[in-house]
């Protein structure tokens, strides 16, 4: 093996071993860095072994879908207490997957600019993709517990006296806008060079989700926040993607990086091929897969592989018109001899049968055109006049691809929002999107999302996650997240 990577992977093993400092990372080495950082090679390569770390952060359920009502308890059973919100300070999660992600970004960030590159572009798109994915993860720290530690520098030393504590909600998102900001003054191109890696659209796409957040769930009360996110879009629509003609091509493993695609995690069978999906598919081991008559067109695994701990809820299966094209895409119902619904499974992400059995390795969307499409929708529809009929044209994409027509319902204001936020559940359905959607939607006063998700009503569960016991051992300047 050659020493750089050796030295590389023995880094990253001890960020993610044993962790006990104030946000349960462990230090690098000084040996590991005074070895590493040395060339051009050495940053790529890091930045490859981060973007894996990326992908075991974006590959679960608990962020976009656990809190939302696009799922129900499955065939084998087990939700989290996400999922039925029943969470208090014993019961809830920790971040230790997001910071250890910011780790190894801090580490791109701060030893890049030292090091001598042949191509300053290069150079540029390295710390343009570090800014974008630090934005991302304090983004995530902002949806899921709203105040957070903010931490700028990596885990470097063995000092664990520093204990940073949690920061408002209002400084979180001004440091996700400064490296977006950071991000988009270093990328060398507006295109989309690698659709695999994070782009200036990529960047541009969460800009607009961080200023929508902004505007919806902080309540800014500036609508100069809408202005500059639809900005955003607008260039991101010119970017050269499109919407494909099929709704399934865009998901399915013939059709990867397809025109509609902005970023995507790179998902292959033997490399990593367990995405997310497989909490809500079928499996024949712990189902009843043997007794559908149509057992050939579902997608299950035959052994373990596929773990149907969720399903589709009954209110997204309701949620469809039987003229709705991206239905039959979205979920499968197991029937037997008799005619009776056996099971509901997911159908978006078919995965690949190789020989011992289907594997579920489609890339993981992470931003795509029908996205930027009904967040601008969203965007033109709170800044309101005579952007809303501008806001119907755009939700009118998807509906027409989906073979429903146009929009024809009321276009008072607040009708159009919650049109679109409808439209959304139906597009981007299980695409890790929901729960972000229906905290803005609660935010802009569109609906009331306890009584939206069934789950939540009747209760009082806070929308954020509660700081647990373990992590205030960790770090005793944690303060509880309010509610709790």
């Amino acid at each position: 093996m050659n020493l750089k990577r050796f030295i590389y992977l023995g880094a990253l093993a001890l960020s993610l071993s044993a962790c006990e400092s104030q946000l349960e990372i462990d230090p690098i080495s000084d040996i590991s860095n005074a070895n590493y950082w040395q060339s051009s090679s050495d940053v790529e390569g890091y930045l490859t072994g981060t973007y894996s770390n990326f992908r075991s952060l974006i590959d679960r359920v608990t962020y976009g879908e656990d809190r939302g009502d696009a799922l129900q308890p499955g065939s084998r059973g087990g939700v989290s207490r996400a999922h039925t919100q029943r969470l208090d300070n014993e019961n809830g999660y920790d971040w230790k997957v997001i910071f250890t992600n910011l780790h190894h970004v801090n580490m791109i960030i701060k030893h890049t600019p030292d090091i001598s590159f042949g191509d300053q572009n290069a150079k540029n798109r390295i710390l343009a993709q570090a800014y974008t994915m630090r934005a991302h993860d304090y983004m995530l720290l902002l949806q899921m517990w709203g105040d957070a530690p903010i931490v700028l520098n990596p885990t470097e030393t063995a000092d664990k006296s520093t204990k940073p504590s949690r920061q408002p909600k209002e400084a979180v998102m001004a440091q996700v806008l400064s490296d977006l900001e950071t991000a988009l003054s270093l990328f060398p191109e507006s295109s989309i060079p690698n659709k695999y890696r994070i782009s200036r659209p990529s960047a541009l796409m969460l800009k607009a989700e961080a200023l929508a957040w902004n505007y919806t769930v902080l309540k800014s009360g500036d609508k100069q926040n809408l202005t500059d996110a639809i900005a955003c879009l607008d260039e991101v629509e010119q970017c050269g993607v499109k919407l494909v003609d099929n709704y399934a091509d865009i998901f399915d493993v013939s059709h990867r990086l397809n025109s509609e695609i902005i970023f995507a995690i790179y998902v292959r069978f033997g490399e990593y091929d367990s995405m997310y999906a497989l909490n809500f598919t079928e499996s024949a081991v712990q189902g009843q897969v043997g007794s559908a008559v149509n057992k050939d067109q579902i997608p299950y695994s035959n052994g373990n592989i596929a773990a149907p701990y969720y399903a589709p809820s009954a209110k997204i299966k309701a949620a469809f018109t039987s003229a709705d094209k991206r239905k039959p895409v979205c979920f499968i119902e197991g029937i037997n001899k008799d005619g009776k619904v056996l099971f509901t499974c997911q159908n978006k992400f078919r995965g690949t049968p190789y020989e011992k059995d289907r594997y579920y390795d489609n890339d993981i969307v992470v931003y795509r055109l029908a996205d930027a499409h009904l967040l601008k929708a969203e965007l033109l529809c709170y800044l309101g006049g005579g952007n809303v009929p501008t806001a119907v044209s755009l939700m009118n994409k998807t509906r027409n691809r989906a073979g429903i027509g146009d929009y024809s319902g009321p276009t008072d204001q607040t009708s159009v929002q919650r049109a679109i936020l409808d439209e959304r559940f139906l597009e981007l359905c299980f695409e890790l999107k929901r729960w972000p959607d229906l905290m803005r939607a609660h935010g802009a006063g569109t609906i009331n999302v306890y009584n939206e998700v069934p789950n939540l009503n009747g209760k009082s569960t806070p929308l954020y996650f509660p700081i647990t016991l373990n992590m205030r051992d960790y770090n005793e300047n944690l303060t509880q997240t309010e509610g709790y």
